[in-house]
C-alpha cells in the first residue's frame, strides 16, 4: 500500500476547506466592495463591516491553529490524529494568508496593525519551510545511513584512529601528527546552528589529513608507500564516516531549527494580535 503524507490527510480534508474558505472570502470581498463601498479605489478596508467579518475569521483561525500546536506537544497523540494536525495548519495557515490579506484591505502603513499582519506572514512561511524540512529530510536521513546508526559509526570511528595511530609510526612524522589532529580534532558535536549551516566541517582535519596524505604518498616507495596508502585508506573510512554523522545531525538540527524560529514568532504574533484588536475595539 502507498504510503499516504500528511497533505493527503482524509482525502485532503483541509485543503478543501482551506480552498472553501479562501472562495467565501475572495466572494465576500468582491461582493462588498462594489456593493457597500464607494471610496477612491474601491479597495475596503478592516474598518467595514466585512474587513471586521473576515478579521473575526483570520483571528479566529490563528487562535485555533496555535491551539492545535500547543495540543499536539502537550498530549499524546496518535499516528494519524498527527497528520492530522500538519493538515490543518499546512492548508488553513495558507489559506489565513488570503484572509488576512483581504481584511487589511491592501492598506499596509507603519503601525502595529501592519506588524500584526508581516508576523503572520512570517509565521506563515517559517511553517512552509518546516513542512519542507519535515517532507525532505527523513527520507534524506534513511539515504545517508542505510543500516548505520550514530553510535556504531562512533565505533568505527575508535577502531579507524587506533589502526591509523599504529600504521603512522612506522611512517614519516608528519602522517602521526595528520592522524593525531584527525583523532583530536575533528568537531563532531555542536550547537543547531552550527550544523544547519555546516560551519563543523570548514578546516576539518580529517579532509586535511586524506588530502595531505595523498600528496605524501607519492613520495613514498615500497613497502613504506603500501603503508602510506593503508593509512590513507583508513582516513578515508574516517571521513566516510565523519560525514555519515554530520549529515545526520544536520539533518536533526534542520527539523529543530525552523521550531526555534516559528514558535517564537507565533507567540510573537499572538501577542501583536491581541494588541492590534484590542486598539481596534479602543479606536471604534
Amino acid at each position: 500500500m502507498r504510503h499516504r503524507s500528511f497533505l493527503e490527510y482524509k482525502g485532503y480534508r483541509y485543503l478543501k476547506l482551506a480552498l472553501f474558505l479562501c472562495v467565501s472570502a475572495i466572494g465576500a470581498y468582491v461582493w462588498h466592495r462594489h456593493t457597500h463601498f464607494n471610496t477612491p479605489g474601491g479597495l475596503g478596508y478592516g474598518g467595514t463591516l466585512m474587513g471586521y467579518a473576515l478579521g473575526t475569521v483570520a483571528a479566529l483561525t490563528i487562535l485555533w491553529l496555535l491551539w492545535l500546536g500547543v495540543r499536539k506537544r502537550r498530549y499524546g497523540a496518535s499516528l494519524t490524529m498527527t497528520q492530522g494536525w500538519l493538515s490543518a495548519h499546512v492548508y488553513l495557515g495558507l489559506a489565513l494568508v488570503v484572509v488576512a490579506t483581504l481584511h487589511t484591505g491592501f492598506e499596509i502603513g507603519v503601525n502595529l496593525h501592519t506588524l500584526a499582519y508581516v508576523l503572520m506572514l512570517v509565521v506563515v512561511f517559517s511553517g512552509i519551510y518546516g513542512v519542507l524540512v519535515f517532507l525532505r529530510e527523513p527520507g534524506r536521513m534513511t539515504a545517508n545511513m542505510g543500516e548505520d546508526d550514530v553510535p556504531t559509526l562512533l565505533l568505527q570511528i575508535q577502531e579507524i584512529d587506533q589502526q591509523a595511530a599504529r600504521l603512522a609510526l612506522q611512517l614519516p612524522d608528519e602522517f602521526n601528527t595528520l592522524v593525531q589532529a584527525a583523532a583530536q580534532k575533528t568537531r563532531l558535536q555542536g550547537s543547531v546552528f552550527q550544523h544547519a549551516f555546516r560551519t563543523l566541517a570548514r578546516g576539518c582535519p580529517t579532509h586535511r589529513a586524506v588530502e595531505r596524505m595523498q600528496q605524501l604518498n607519492r613520495k613514498l616507495k615500497d613497502e613504506t608507500a603500501r603503508q602510506g596508502r593503508e593509512v590513507q585508506g583508513l582516513m578515508l573510512a574516517r571521513r566516510t564516516a565523519v560525514e555519515k554523522i554530520r549529515s545526520e545531525l544536520r539533518s536533526l538540527a534542520r527539523l529543530r531549527l525552523w521550531l526555534l524560529i516559528h514558535v517564537p514568532l507565533s507567540f510573537a504574533l499572538l501577542i501583536a494580535l491581541t494588541s492590534h484588536i484590542v486598539s481596534v475595539f479602543i479606536y471604534w
